[in-house]
């Protein structure tokens, strides 16, 4: 157990600059970008004569919203991730140091598989609950120049956000376990055809799905089941529309009636297959680079 910590230590150092120093760029250009029109004026808004959510449930929606976009971020950056580190140690011959351990191919190719899961997952959160601190502070600065928007007081605000952020981090782990075939694919292509493994993961599946509509062209009558399951695996995650709904109306318990909705809407079936999925490409791709590639 010791040895996998000190491997996804070292996955942290050699990919910090992903998951750890743009995200600081990141939020820090973002947080001074709203900050400034906040206390400049020019955060101001004309809303219609409705009532309005409380100040809590307005926060929360924003809490959700920042998740949201953190974890496209980290899908994205996962992606690259994976389709680097299975075979970055055999452009800087690591792999010769790496394979002169007493440690397995598959005990390294798995703790860059965790990684993905542990700590970038957590470094994202991290900046996701930093966002949502950052524009509580703007919340406060706009409802003084909106009379019409008010911001909760900090005990609510901050209950708000532990209670987003655990739903948020639960949204994380899901969405990257639901994902988690297309990181093993392209990491596996990674294995055999080392950065070609970014375009082939998109060509591959796409030829396939071009073959169907070809032939669905033609008359047959097999349909396009490949283009189909893609579609319906790789749609979104869960329904942000009745997430939404939940914060601003409150239903169900706020909060944490979103758990109970994305554990809900998870098909576990599938989630277990693609898992399964991921673990044998893992594998496979171990067994490669013990047979294959030479220290």
């Amino acid at each position: 157990m010791r040895a996998l910590v000190a491997l996804i230590k070292r996955e942290f150092l050699e990919h910090r600059g992903a998951f750890l120093y743009v995200p600081a760029i990141l939020l820090t250009l973002l947080g001074a970008t709203v900050l400034i029109a906040a206390v400049t004026g020019h955060a101001t808004f004309s809303l219609p004569p409705v009532p309005l959510p409380g100040p809590a449930a307005v926060y929360q929606a924003t809490i959700g919203g920042t998740f949201l976009l953190w974890s496209a971020y980290l899908l994205v950056g996962l992606f690259f991730y994976y389709a680097d580190s299975f075979s970055a140690d055999r452009r800087n011959n690591a792999l010769l140091f790496w394979k002169s351990m007493p440690q397995s191919d598959l005990k390294v190719l798995t703790s860059k598989a965790v990684s993905g899961i542990t700590i970038f997952l957590a470094l994202i959160a991290g900046f996701a609950l930093l966002m949502g601190v950052v524009l509580y502070f703007v919340l406060l600065m706009v409802s003084g120049q909106n009379p019409s928007i008010d911001a909760p007081g900090p005990i609510e605000a901050a209950a708000s956000l532990v209670q987003m952020g655990i739903v948020g981090v639960i949204y994380l782990v899901l969405t990257v376990l639901w994902y988690a075939p297309g990181f093993a694919w392209v990491a596996g292509l990674s294995t055999l055809f080392r950065r070609w493994s970014i375009p082939l993961a998109l060509l591959i599946p796409g030829a396939v799905v071009l073959l169907e509509y070809l032939n669905s062209l033609r008359g047959a009558d097999a349909g396009r089941p490949i283009a189909d399951f893609l579609d319906w695996r790789f749609g979104s995650f869960p329904d942000e529309a009745d997430a939404i709904a939940i914060l601003i109306t409150q239903v169900g318990g706020g909060p944490y009636a979103l758990i109970r909705l994305m554990l809900a809407r998870v098909d576990w079936l599938h989630m277990g297959i693609g898992l399964a999925f991921t673990v044998v490409i893992i594998y496979l791709a171990s067994e490669y680079r013990r047979r294959r590639i030479a220290a």
